[in-house]
């Protein structure tokens, strides 16, 4: 049994250890969950620290303790995987479809079926090691991954391991999968389905079409945090960019409720515009994660990968400021 928990706990704190750190190194340092979770908390940042904070001692405890310690670190695990499951299916059923900010910028995954199924997953393997550990515990055997690594291997124990081995690959399996890793290659754009609605004006502009400028589009969403977050890059690189792109903020329109105004504080260069339908971030197979930019050439055509996150939005206009800048003049 102990080398069945080994590779599953060992799995749980790689999982709670790079969630900890994904926060810690956003920008809004993972607040924003709560925002995209509709969990309604007074103040967010001290909420966002600590969680942070607990998910890295149940990390150093899966990885440290042993004997029933070990126990109370395996249940802690399942109480925050079934806690952040009973949360994404709510959010899920309140129709938020923004970025979960789970990892911070790291594995973006839209809450939806997919993230539910990874957090499922996430759930059974606490579950499994939090049972494991009882069990084991209880027969007074070695539980835990130190008393563990300290016997000799059997049998059972390589047996246990395969066993967990299986169980870790369906984990990665749905962190992958929820993620929107699939989907950021680069691919050519139909003509004629990029109409976007600019509601100041009401004018519409094909903003995938060939044209004399290149463009950036910026998908963004309401009460999106990280949205918020690359709005700053924008406003920091709005005059170098708007004299090589004509930058636009869209966000989409999925029905007649959506509203017409601007859902972030924008840059005065960079236009609004409504994706009617979501036509527009079907067709560069954006997803339903926020925000994700994508550079559009001048012959209509994607340009690199798109940018998912604030940090990547962030390195893709330092890198279109950056090419203005050691361009001959």
């Amino acid at each position: 049994m102990s080398a069945f928990l080994v590779p599953l706990a060992f799995f749980l704190a790689v999982v709670f250890a790079v969630s900890a750190v994904g926060k810690l190194r956003s920008a809004d340092r993972g607040s924003a969950a709560f925002a995209a979770l509709r969990i309604p908390v007074g103040h967010p940042k001290t909420a966002a620290g600590a969680l942070i904070a607990v998910e890295a001692v149940v990390a150093v405890g899966l990885l440290a303790t042993d004997g029933w310690l070990f126990v109370v670190f395996a249940a802690a695990a399942l109480l925050l995987t079934s806690g952040l499951l009973i949360a994404v299916i709510r959010a899920h059923r309140l129709g938020a479809t923004d970025d979960c900010g789970c990892f911070g910028d790291w594995l973006p995954s839209a809450i939806g079926p997919r993230l539910i199924v990874r957090n499922a997953v996430l759930t059974a393997i606490a579950a499994s090691v939090l049972a494991g550990a009882v069990a084991t515990a209880a027969v007074s055997e070695p539980v835990g991954i130190p008393a563990t690594l300290l016997t000799g291997p059997t049998v059972p124990l390589v047996l246990g391991a395969v066993g967990a081995g299986l169980l870790i690959a369906v984990g990665v399996w749905s962190l992958v999968r929820a993620s929107n890793a699939a989907g950021r290659a680069d691919a050519q754009i139909p003509r004629g389905a990029g109409a976007v609605l600019l509601p100041g004006t009401a004018e519409i502009v094909d903003v995938l079409a060939p044209a004399a400028r290149a463009r950036l589009l910026v998908f963004v969403a309401p009460g999106c945090h990280a949205c918020a977050t690359a709005m700053t890059s924008l406003k920091a690189a709005e005059a170098t960019l708007a004299a090589v792109v004509d930058v636009y903020v869209i966000q989409r329109a999925v029905s007649v409720a959506a509203s017409t105004e601007p859902p972030h504080d924008l840059p005065a260069s960079t236009r609004f515009a409504l994706d009617v339908g979501g036509s527009v971030a079907a067709v560069l197979s954006i997803g339903a994660a926020t925000p994700v930019a994508a550079l559009i050439g001048t012959d209509g055509t994607q340009a690199g990968p798109l940018a998912v996150g604030s940090d990547e939005v962030r390195v893709l206009i330092d890198s279109i400021r950056a090419a203005v800048e050691v361009s001959p003049a």
